[in-house]
């Protein structure tokens, strides 16, 4: 018989931010013994706040004084589900987060949804195989996958076309979603992928066993979506990373799509983990098949290719594919042409739009110029809190791309009243330019200013699917995802910008975009227009040759050990005082080679500042570590983890910049 007076020793971890840089778990009080991922009410302080078990033991004499607090109450036992509680764990050591901090993101607000979700019936498709497609099936389905031990099996797909990728991982789906409680996590690196990816799933999959899991779902909808996930009433998942945190019930396929896309790292708050790296930990703890598949690789991931790792990595490249031409617009400047749309590029949407077919222009600004300047002391407009400067949205009006702020008194140099002068593209430029040439077209702008509006994603996808928008132009979202056999233009507006960035990431990305941009062309013409046409990356990319180009860039990360032959981390202090940040990263920065001092896999670059060093009142310094083992020495590892809440360290960062 248990002994009433008996107590257990819980520890807890509580779904809030407390100012500690130690492991944030506490030990509370309980009568009962409670299982791990229960969810409890704990007092902090004279607060009461949620909390989530993950550790129980028998409570034992104490010789202090010291009184241990009870827990409040219970909320709702085994509430997360064990692999959630693991992934919770995998997330917080290897990214360095404190693990309630790691458990916030995992435990939704329990609201009810009011009404129910009502699904349009649709006809089920047949999925249709080639050889070669049953080929790849085949090689990836080799081995037990209802295996319930022993590790996960990884594979890198790369495929160019989109109709063989969706029908490999469709046939892929289907065979594995069998057993009664089998299930399918599919990520997608950005919100506005989802509407066309799921009304494209629709058609091979019941809709009613699809959940859609992304940060703008309501809570509701969320809340319901997520307990029938747990329950295994939901086959199929689909989402940007958060979807990682769902309570699976038995997963038995974990795809990544996109790979490439550096949505997928979470790089503005807390925890700073990557859903690639943490997807295959979670395919670690069912053991089942984990797939990344991209168009154009990083070169971390294509480093698989030629070398043996624990990745297998597959190639299906299609032949067919629309032709890049590259525009010199040195040569559009001899011949008089002012505007930033070449003569050719031009009459291409000209044709496009006279066959009813439609053209997707990118442009990696936003706004109306990359930066505003004064016409006579050369002064550029800027942020008052930031050091970025101003973007002009429209006449008159100025924002700021780092924080809220706005103006719309810009149209004079505040120092000595001159007229101030655009320089450089952006979307609005190139839109407003597009609409005089073609009045009667409807031209619409993708970019984070003009899908901030809930909806905003499904109803753009909508009206260019139904062939109600003629022109879209658009920052990086609209190089994902856009598979239409309606587009009959595509064009990267300024390959220079992209050239330009101080990243070492920088040709990988220029060589992503132009392919990615051709791709959506299918068939259909695509143009690149830049000043420096005999650039290598440019060339490379317009060829389709992946093999030369990623020849070039590994011999040149090898040279300046960036990945894949080192892991990086990246440590960013920030404060309003700049005398501050000077002091404080200077004296880390001598720490640092003290403890990594005799260890040669260790590189620490010296203080400095990155590209944006003020945002929002707040300067920034930083420090870069190449590590040339993934595991980080004890003493380094320790040094990183004692650092104050004004450091961000920031694991295998997606920019150095």
């Amino acid at each position: 018989m248990q002994n009433n007076t008996q107590k257990f020793l819980v520890s807890v971890a509580p779904l809030t931010r407390i100012a500690l840089t130690r492991d944030q778990s506490f030990f509370y009080t309980y009568t009962v013994k409670l299982s791990i991922g229960t969810l409890v009410e704990i007092p902090i302080g004279r607060r009461k706040v949620e909390g989530v078990v993950t550790a129980v033991t028998l409570d034992f004499p104490r010789e202090s004084n010291f009184q241990l607090r009870p827990i409040t109450r219970v909320l709702e036992k085994d509430f997360l589900t064990v692999a959630q509680l693991k992934l919770a764990e995998f997330i917080s050591q290897y990214y360095l987060s404190p693990m309630g901090v790691v458990l916030k993101h995992f435990v939704p607000k329990r609201v009810h949804m009011r009404g129910s979700i009502v699904h349009k019936k649709i006809k089920q498709k047949k999925i249709v195989t080639s050889d070669n497609q049953d080929e790849f099936i085949a090689d990836i389905l080799e081995g037990p996958i209802e295996a319930s031990i022993g590790p996960s099996k990884k594979y890198f797909l790369h495929i160019t076309k989109s109709s063989d990728k969706f029908t490999i991982l469709f046939s892929l789906m289907q065979k594995v979603l069998k057993n009664d409680d089998s299930q399918v996590l599919y990520l997608l690196p950005e919100l506005m992928q989802t509407p066309y990816f799921t009304a494209f799933l629709h058609h091979f999959f019941p809709a009613d066993e699809i959940a859609v899991m992304h940060s703008k779902l309501g809570k509701g909808e969320f809340y319901k979506k997520w307990r029938d996930i747990k329950s295994g009433k939901i086959k199929i998942i689909i989402g940007t990373r958060i979807a990682l945190f769902a309570p699976f019930k038995d997963l038995k396929l974990v795809v990544v799509d996109e790979a490439h896309d550096m949505s997928h790292k979470q790089w503005d708050h807390n925890p700073l983990f990557d859903a690639r790296r943490t997807s295959q930990e979670l395919a670690q703890l069912f053991a089942c098949k984990h797939i990344l598949t991209s168009a154009t690789p990083r070169a971390v991931d294509y480093y698989h290719k030629n070398h043996k790792t624990d990745i297998e990595f597959m190639s299906l490249i299609d032949k067919k594919r629309a032709k890049i031409e590259i525009i010199d617009m040195k040569k559009e400047r001899w011949d008089k042409n002012r505007s930033p749309l070449s003569r050719l590029l031009v009459s291409q949407i000209k044709y496009a739009l006279k066959d009813k077919k439609q053209a997707l222009l990118f442009v990696n600004r936003q706004g109306m110029s990359a930066f505003s300047v004064c016409s006579k002391c050369r002064r550029v407009a800027k942020c008052p809190t930031c050091t970025r400067a101003l973007v002009s949205i429209k006449r008159g009006q100025y924002n700021c791309m780092h924080c809220n702020y706005s103006t719309k008194t810009r149209r004079k140099c505040a120092s000595c009243k001159a007229p101030i002068e655009h320089i450089g593209i952006g979307t609005g430029r190139i839109a407003r330019e597009l609409q005089k040439i073609f009045p009667k077209a409807k031209i619409v702008i993708a970019d984070t200013s003009t899908m901030k509006k809930s909806g905003a994603h499904n109803k753009l996808y909508r009206d260019f699917s139904d062939g109600k928008i003629n022109i879209v132009i658009g920052t990086q979202m609209i190089t994902k995802g856009w598979n239409s056999n309606n587009i009959g233009v595509t064009a990267v507006i300024d390959a220079d910008h992209l050239l330009s960035l101080p990243e070492y990431t920088v040709n990988e990305k220029t060589f992503a975009f132009i392919v990615q941009m051709a791709l959506r062309a299918g068939t259909g013409k695509m143009i690149v227009q830049t000043f420096q046409p005999e650039d290598p990356t440019v060339q490379y990319a317009c060829a389709y040759n992946f093999t030369e180009f990623y020849q070039e860039e590994f011999a040149l990360r090898k040279i300046l050990s960036y990945p894949p032959y080192t892991h990086l981390i990246k440590l960013l202090y920030q404060d309003k005082s700049k005398k501050e940040v000077d002091n404080m990263v200077e004296q880390k920065y001598e720490e640092l080679t003290k403890i990594c001092d005799g260890i040669d896999t260790i590189i620490i670059s010296e203080p400095h500042y990155p590209l944006v060093n003020k945002v929002r009142t707040k300067y920034r310094k930083q420090i870069i570590i190449k590590n040339k083992k993934r595991d980080l020495p004890e003493k380094l590892h320790g040094f990183l983890i004692a650092q104050n809440t004004k450091w961000t360290v920031d694991i295998e960062p997606v920019t150095t910049a």
